[in-house]
């Protein structure tokens, strides 16, 4: 009784510090750059993919910051300022110690949470004492008064009954809701067998109009409805155990046009499908984490299910292994239950616009182009959507880095999240293009000239003529030629190194599989 709601804090740089303090005290290791992409990615659009090496901390990164972000239990404080409790009074303040009461004549009282409290725990006590009147509740209360000798407000409690009353039920009622426990979060093991979307919405069942088969993401996602200002998680785990396209098409679709979802056609009645309705739009506040293994067992993603995601790579780093392995521990995400909730608001925010200044605009706008005139050069440009969610990324990007931020890292992570997942094929068709982002990810930018030198070498690097522009190529020396140190764009050029060891190796080469 008597909990109030925290104020809201700002998601920035500070937050994500604090965010990965957290983890680390929860045993997880997390780069902060990492966890910025992440969040940022998050902001961008609500549909996030994390590959990579099976048993790196994909799906436990989304669970972990699930947990971190959002509250231990759905608890709606009936006193928030403004709101109207039983049919005379208004709050006009509060804290976590006392309420400010206004009746309609803007006469003021002031009642302790505390003795809110022991109201409510008195009518709690006795269901049949919520239909009396405030008087014969108060006498009642003031009879049993001896048995509540230890209670701090009890002796107080005989006085303003007509506030207490109303104030009481309003809290049980809140409590009510906090014991249904709606979930904030629900990580989704996907089948091998799911062909159709009825693993993830549910089906009208055929034989009992009344009932609806439902389904834990259909149940978070009307938790989120009915919860629009807590974000909500679904964790599809092993998201390519079968094919994508088969049960996901619909949701992929309600992201992207904003149109509702289909569940059923019955509309006569609201007692049909178990007060299911026929359509529900999928809320601003639901967050979609696929985490994606490849294997013998699992399926490729299409083009246009990448295109719709930023996809973030999971790889084991000798340094964090070496150091995990000198003291391995189990997580214990019980360390990081609700210690981020003051960012949940915040979070929901970042989906605004923030704004580049003109000369990082400009150099967004130039490093774009390149890109796509490579691409181009090869027919596998990039579209209008992926144009606009690297801009919204980038000004996120900034948004949640210090004072220090350069524009860099954020295109970087966009050419490695957004570009390069999309690309795959035999040597003839991926070869060129990976040399050609290579080129462009490597060479360092210089003053601006009229001529594009840096687009120049990329186009050329494309045609494959010379073998000095093969990101693989050697020194005399035998030494790489092309170093990840020196690299302009040092994550996207590592991967694109990646891609071109394995194409040269086995003909074919996947953006999940380098």
């Amino acid at each position: 009784m008597g909990r109030t709601l925290k104020m809201d804090k700002r998601m920035d740089s500070a937050a994500l510090k604090q965010c990965r303090s957290d983890l680390e005290e929860a045993n997880f290791q997390c780069d902060e750059e990492f966890l910025r992409r992440f969040v940022a990615s998050l902001g961008t659009k609500p549909f996030v993919i994390l590959t990579g090496l099976s048993g790196s901390g994909k799906t436990k990164l989304a669970q972990l910051f699930a947990i971190w972000i959002t509250p231990a239990e759905m608890y709606s404080d009936p006193f928030i300022k403004g709101a109207q409790i039983g049919n005379s009074y208004r709050v006009m303040d509060s804290d976590r110690i006392s309420v400010e009461f206004w009746n309609r004549n803007d006469e003021k009282v002031v009642l302790p949470r505390k003795l809110i409290a022991e109201w409510a725990d008195f009518i709690a006590s006795d269901p049949e004492l919520k239909d009396l009147d405030s008087k014969e509740l108060r006498d009642k209360f003031k009879n049993d008064y001896e048995l509540r000798q230890g209670e701090k407000f009890a002796k107080h409690a005989i006085f303003w009954d007509s506030h207490l009353k109303p104030a009481a039920l309003a809290v049980l009622e809140s409590e009510k809701i906090t014991r249904q426990s709606r979930r904030t979060y629900e990580v989704v093991a996907v089948g091998a067998d799911w062909t159709s979307n009825e693993n993830i919405l549910g089906y009208p069942d055929g034989l009992d109009l009344k009932r609806y088969v439902k389904t834990k993401t259909l149940d978070l996602i009307l938790s989120a409805i009915q919860s629009p200002d807590q974000p909500h998680f679904l964790i599809l785990d092993e998201m390519n155990l079968s094919h994508v396209e088969r049960y996901f098409a619909d949701f992929l679709s309600a992201i992207e046009s904003g149109e509702a979802l289909h569940l059923h056609s019955d509309v006569d009645s609201p007692e049909i499908r178990d007060g299911i309705p026929p359509r529900i739009e999928l809320p601003a506040n639901l967050f979609v984490i696929g985490t994606v293994n490849i294997d013998e067992t699992t399926y490729m993603f299409s083009p246009k299910v990448l295109d719709r995601a930023n996809v973030i790579e999971f790889r084991a780093r000798s340094t964090a292994m070496s150091s995990f392995l000198k003291n391995p521990k189990s997580l214990d995400s019980t360390q990081l239950a609700a210690k981020g909730r003051e960012f949940a608001n915040s979070l929901l925010k970042l989906k605004g616009t923030f704004k580049l200044t003109e000369p990082e605009t400009d150099t967004m706008s130039e490093e774009l182009m390149r890109i796509f005139h490579i691409l181009e050069a090869c027919g596998s440009e990039f579209g209008f959507r992926v144009a606009k969610e690297i801009s919204t990324f980038v000004g996120i990007h900034k948004e949640l880095s210090d004072g220090d931020w350069v524009i860099r890292h954020a295109l970087d992570a966009q050419i490695i999240q957004k570009i390069l997942p999309k690309l795959h094929g035999t040597r003839n068709q991926i070869e060129p293009i990976l040399w050609g982002l290579g080129n462009l990810c490597h060479t360092p930018r210089g003053e601006a000239t009229e001529t594009d030198l840096v687009l120049q070498r990329c186009l050329e690097a494309v045609r494959l003529e010379d073998d000095s522009l093969d990101p693989l190529a050697k020194d005399v020396e035998g030494n790489p030629k092309y170093t990840f140190e020196e690299a302009y764009f040092p994550l996207s050029f590592g991967k694109i190194v990646r891609m071109l060891r394995s194409v040269q190796s086995n003909g074919f080469t996947s953006f999940a599989e380098a």
